[in-house]
């Protein structure tokens, strides 16, 4: 068994840990018990990848592999970001600002005595719309 800190081969058996055989190095008295692999294999997360490219959700090509949709995700992600360059913009950046999201956030609503108040339409374009003043 090959020592995961000091990478020799001069280990011994060291009793039971969880079910698992413990083993304890002879040079840097490092006690570890052996790592099992970890995650799916490339074919698996190839054929994914693949599933996706061709129009399956995440969600689906989880339910056929057997692991989660965001484990999915991940595996295309990471295989777009090894395999593909993302696009340079070409001539210039437009970004749009609205000043009137600032303005209607800070904009009180009630006026006057605190009460909210409605304005009938005028030049409404259908011509139908009619007002009608109520005294108290």
């Amino acid at each position: 068994m090959i020592c995961p800190k000091c990478k020799k081969d001069n280990s011994v058996k060291n009793g039971h840990h969880h079910g698992k055989q413990r083993y304890k190095c002879r040079e840097c008295r490092c006690q570890f018990t052996q790592e099992q692999p970890r995650g799916k294999n490339i074919k698996t997360k190839h054929w994914a990848i693949l599933l996706y490219v061709n129009g399956l959700s995440f969600r689906a090509i989880a339910k056929l592999v057997g692991v989660s949709h965001k484990a999915v995700y991940d595996w295309v992600r990471t295989f777009s970001l090894a395999t593909y360059e993302k696009p340079t913009p070409q001539g210039e950046i437009v970004v749009e600002l609205d000043e009137l999201w600032h303005f209607l956030k800070f904009k009180k609503t009630s006026s006057g005595s605190g009460k909210p108040t409605a304005a009938p339409p005028s030049n409404s374009l259908t011509e139908n719309a009619k007002t009608k003043t109520v005294k108290p």
